[in-house]
């Protein structure tokens, strides 16, 4: 378990100083080989894939759809293995899409590479994102990378959830990581979360010393009590309604939990704080008691960042005078981008964010309706995998 108070946040020092031994058994490196030797068969003359179509929440359909072939400075991958994002189930945003193949954090093997391309072959073995930034627009400028025309416009072709992918040009220079060998595609499906929690601990300007509270223990909430470690935060407590997720936010590091529904939360936190609240607080929780519950948790000077995406009708109702005098900063994130990739990467790499074990379900590419059913009650799953076989 990672050690609190490493200093790694805004003091200019290296977040990964040092390089550990990778974290990957004998076995896994055994199946992970065998994976690919099954993945690698170079297609670059087409055919036909399966595919999980998204009609609605309860029309999932698997589909045959021909093979994408790569154009100049493009790659195809045959994916491994895609993760379950909670935007996927979030129905007021993927109905908008429909139909659609989702699923956008797949990691594979190369099969086939475009005309151009000289820093990727067939048989790398690599981690892909669906958006990137253009780095010279006004918001790219700015930092703001999730709000790049180009970055809105790139995209996976057809999606995650289907047994080839095109990656288009942009993405391959800009965002297309080799993968050690360490590291299996299960791992690797989780570059891409752990990078847009890399962007929010950033975004928030967590300090060594800050005290911190996680609204929601799911995946993303575990997330942030293991980079908020490794940033120097201290007194992590997790808020969550269920039990078992509680259980899982002290495994990867919380000092203290809280169940709001039994308990006070406001005053377990203070209680922790010294009665001065939390300096950063992360909503990974999609729903307005949230937010308000966020609040009432933060102390003066704080920061709340707002990391589940709530649906566009949503109206959080604040204090103005609570803003001012008690210097609050609300802010939010969406997304990553390359720089944060890279770090997830080697975060992941070194062992210093531990996913394996969130990895509750691996369920097959004619499954994909289950895993999103099952992702979306959040009953009993923390992480669902589709893995291609």
């Amino acid at each position: 378990m990672m050690g609190e108070g490493k200093g790694y946040g805004h003091s200019g020092e290296s977040l990964v100083a040092s390089t550990l031994n990778g974290c990957q058994s004998a076995s896994c490196h055994q199946l992970d080989a065998r994976a690919h030797s099954m993945l690698y068969s170079p297609c670059s003359h087409g055919g036909i894939m399966k595919v999980a179509r998204y009609y609605s929440v309860d029309d999932v359909r698997i589909e045959d759809m021909p093979i994408p072939v790569p154009g100049p400075g493009e790659i195809v991958v045959r994916v491994a293995a895609c993760g379950v994002c909670g935007s996927d189930v979030m129905d007021w945003y993927t109905q908008k899409k429909a139909p659609a193949v989702l699923g956008h954090e797949p990691a594979g093997v190369i099969t086939a590479v475009g005309s151009g391309i000289s820093t990727f072959r067939e048989g790398d073995r690599v981690f892909m994102h669906h958006h990137v930034p253009c780095f010279v627009c006004h918001y790219c400028r700015r930092g703001f990378y999730s709000n790049c025309a180009m970055f809105q416009q790139t995209h996976l072709d057809p999606g995650g959830f289907a047994e080839y992918v095109r990656v288009p040009a942009p993405n391959v220079e800009r965002d297309v990581l080799k993968l050690p060998d360490s590291m299996s595609y299960d791992v690797a499906t989780f570059i891409e979360p752990v990078g847009t929690i890399i962007r929010g601990v950033e975004r928030a300007r967590l300090r060594h010393g800050d005290t911190v509270a996680i609204i929601g223990a799911g995946l993303t909430g575990l997330l942030f009590i293991q980079a908020a470690r490794l940033w120097g935060g201290r007194q992590i407590t997790a808020l969550d309604l269920q039990d078992w997720r509680l259980d899982y936010a002290r495994r990867v590091g919380a000092a203290r939990t809280v169940n709001p529904a039994r308990e006070d939360a406001v005053a377990a936190v203070q209680e922790l704080t010294g009665g001065r609240g939390a300096d950063v607080v992360f909503v990974c929780a999609a729903s307005i008691p949230a937010m308000e519950l966020a609040m009432r948790l933060t102390a003066r000077g704080g920061t709340i960042l707002i990391f589940a995406p709530p649906p566009p009708d949503a109206r959080l109702a604040i204090s103005p005078h609570d803003i001012l005098f008690h210097e609050l900063t609300i802010t939010g994130t969406y997304s990553t981008a390359p720089g944060e990739t890279r770090l997830a990467l080697d975060l992941l790499t070194d062992g210093r964010i531990n996913v394996e074990d969130l990895i509750t379900h691996r369920l097959a590419l004619a499954d994909v309706k289950r895993a999103l059913d099952m992702t979306r009650e959040a009953k009993e799953s923390i992480k669902v995998l589709i893995e291609m076989g």
